[in-house]
């Protein structure tokens, strides 16, 4: 029998991360420039924590830039049965097992189909 796959994960997840990195990267650009003011008007205090806010809003953009990238999936490859090429089956890259391609969308309830 064949394993099921995992679900993957729903579209709005990665958009919402995408945005939210973003937004992360807008607004480190708005506390560099607040940064540089702040440094240049003489403003000690200011300007160390707006450093730091610098250093932290770039940190969590990046972050939510690589949780984005790391949740797309790897394709397996669709090989072709010799027989027939109408059968069609997917190879697990790591052991070479092949199993038969399970074209049914895993984001929809069963009562959708």
């Amino acid at each position: 029998m064949a394993e099921q796959k995992k679900p993957r994960n729903p579209r709005w997840i990665k958009t919402a991360e995408n945005r939210t990195g973003l937004a992360c990267m807008l607004l480190g650009l708005v506390s560099a420039g607040l940064f540089i003011v702040a440094l240049g008007g003489g403003f000690e205090g200011w300007a160390v924590i707006a450093g730091i806010a610098v250093i932290a809003i770039f940190a969590t953009g990046l972050l939510c830039f690589r949780a984005s990238a790391k949740n797309v999936q790897d394709p397996t490859p669709v090989v072709y049965h010799p027989d027939s090429p109408d059968v069609v089956f997917d190879v697990d890259r790591n052991t070479g097992k092949r199993t038969p391609h399970d074209n049914t969308p895993h984001d929809r309830t069963p009562h959708d189909r």
